[in-house]
């Protein structure tokens, strides 16, 4: 199979379940807002932001060094097979000492003790975690099945048992302990890649420098998400304003899987290229991945903001209005998320550059802790969707600066790629907001400005002659042209 179809297979094999997982969440978050409430998402979206630290802890900077060294190591069996016991044993020493630390936290501080020790599964889940390995062996199918299977038990379970906010430990149970139960499932599919290495003593601290090195701007990010829905449960005692920042966030979050799923495919590709030497190759992967982030990044942001005063009642239901504030804020972090994942995944961890990309994460982190500090004592959840958006933006002015500085590659081409893309965002925008004062408040209405944002987007970028959607129209006619020659030989 040649690179470039295999890219093309695991990016779509990557991409299917990441559409998944989006799909899912449009079926089951208005069932689950009004079955919970805000105050039953926000008491989910706090516990979960509690043990997400220790599973921070847990995983350390295994997953992404993992997946990049299975990537390089991929034709090599004897040492791919050594690698993986290496950063498996260290993976069983991490999370059984967070695990012990999670369960002293539960029985002495935790305030919802009952769910607080059910999300302790996310825990046993990173214990037996071993997709990182897959997808350095480049075989997303595997890890993609596992994901279907989990999100359609994850819908029946949502509807069959969870009804009213008594259910909520239910729920929780279910988020945890499939993730638990779905990563046993992919253990045994290991005997396919690994070779017995006869008298081979795993080292698992023999790279834990590097590791560390990708675990502290991991734990920064993670602060983003996590740390701002703790600060808003400590500082407005309010379970309701982390339900508001919960149910925005993970619209966003919904969304930037498909610009990022890109990334996860590349990742061995580039670490690959770059450790050949073949850097024109490597950089090429780059730029393909920033004119994905514009071409399907200014059209979210854009349409998310256009269509929030009819998502979010239609979407939530009642008692969620202060939603929409948030929401419009936090879509302003589709590009600079995206563009951050592209730059960090393909050019600062594939070239070994790990110090630099932590010293960008935490200047942002830093930024991001200080701004929640002042802002949500008066705005709320609105304050730390704002500390969300200036620190990533600081995290990509801060990458972009040194790769300028260092004229790695061109920072300025990145930018010049994103001008078809924020005109037809703009046009679809000002549609949708004059379209959304018109239209009633009902789920027709919120079918038809996505839709039509959609169409308006693509019809303004076959006028403007785009890369990516006259390439596409021009596979799609081909097909099309080879069915039906098919069909009438």
């Amino acid at each position: 199979m040649s690179s470039n179809k295999k890219v093309v297979k695991n990016y779509i094999f990557n991409t299917s379940y990441q559409l998944l997982a989006i799909i899912v969440p449009l079926v089951t978050t208005p069932y689950i807002s009004r079955a919970l409430g805000a105050d039953g998402i926000g008491i989910y979206s706090f516990t979960y932001s509690i043990v997400s630290y220790f599973v921070i802890f847990s995983v350390l900077g295994t997953s992404t060094y993992g997946s990049k060294q299975i990537g390089i190591l991929q034709d090599d069996p004897v040492g791919r097979s050594k690698k993986f016991w290496d950063i498996l044993t260290l993976r069983l020493v991490t999370s059984g000492l967070a695990l012990v630390l999670y369960t002293v936290y539960v029985l002495v501080f935790a305030k919802n003790k009952g769910i607080a020790l059910i999300q302790g599964f996310y825990l046993l889940a990173t214990l037996c975690d071993t997709a990182w390995f897959f997808q350095g062996m480049e075989d997303f199918r595997r890890v993609a099945l596992r994901n279907y299977a989990i999100k359609l038990l994850n819908v029946v379970i949502i509807f069959v048992f969870i009804h009213n906010p008594d259910d909520l430990w239910k729920y929780v149970l279910m988020l945890a302990g499939l993730t638990f139960l779905g990563n046993l499932s992919i253990i045994p599919y290991l005997r396919k890649y690994l070779v017995k290495v006869d008298g081979y003593k795993p080292k698992p601290f023999t790279d834990f420098g590097v590791i560390m090195q990708l675990f502290i701007p991991a734990m920064a990010l993670q602060m983003y998400e996590m740390l701002d829905k703790t600060m808003i449960g400590v500082i407005t005692q309010s379970d309701a304003q982390n339900g508001y920042y919960e149910q925005s966030n993970k619209i966003v979050k919904m969304a930037l899987i498909m610009i990022t799923a890109l990334n996860t495919v590349l990742l061995p590709k580039s670490s690959k290229a770059y450790a050949e030497n073949k850097i024109d190759e490597m950089e090429d992967y780059l730029y393909r991945s920033y004119r994905f982030v514009w071409f399907l990044g200014v059209p979210l942001m854009c349409g998310v903001i256009g269509v929030s005063r009819t998502l979010v009642p239609v979407f939530f239901g009642d008692g969620f209005e202060p939603v929409i504030n948030v929401l419009c804020i936090m879509a302003l972090l589709f590009v600079p998320i995206a563009l951050n994942s592209t730059s960090s995944t393909q050019f600062f961890i594939s070239t070994g550059r790990q110090n630099v990309y932590t010293v960008c994460v935490l200047i942002g982190g830093a930024v991001n802790v200080i701004l929640n500090a002042v802002l949500i004592p008066n705005m709320q959840a609105d304050g730390a969707a704002v500390a969300s958006v200036a620190g990533e933006v600081v995290i990509m002015v801060a990458m972009l600066m040194y790769v300028a500085r260092h004229r790695y590659f061109s920072v300025g081409k990145i930018f010049t790629l994103c001008g078809k893309y924020i005109v037809a965002g703009g046009v679809m925008l000002a549609v949708l907001w004059i379209l959304s004062e018109k239209l009633p408040l009902n789920a027709a209405s919120l079918v038809i400005l996505i839709a039509g944002g959609g169409v308006i987007y693509f019809a303004v970028l076959i006028v403007e002659r785009e890369y990516f959607t006259l390439t596409g129209i021009n596979h799609a006619v081909k097909f099309i042209k080879s069915k039906i020659g098919a069909k009438n030989g």
